[in-house]
């Protein structure tokens, strides 16, 4: 016997389903990093650890 919370997480889990659904149709992941965004954080890092070897050496 499901009561009102399992019915409830079920539509909410419904809805949740159709609206990763609809993202991976249309290819919109908000927040997804793309060549660009990997180029730059390696880029960041290397100028990073360049940088505090030549300050320490």
């Amino acid at each position: 016997m499901k009561n009102q919370a399992d019915i409830a997480r079920a539509q909410e889990l419904e809805r949740r389903i159709r609206v990763y659904e609809e993202m991976e149709k249309n290819d919109e992941w908000p927040g997804a990093l793309r060549a660009a965004d990997y180029i730059a954080i390696i880029l960041m890092t290397l100028v990073l650890v360049i940088g505090c070897y030549l300050w320490g050496y």
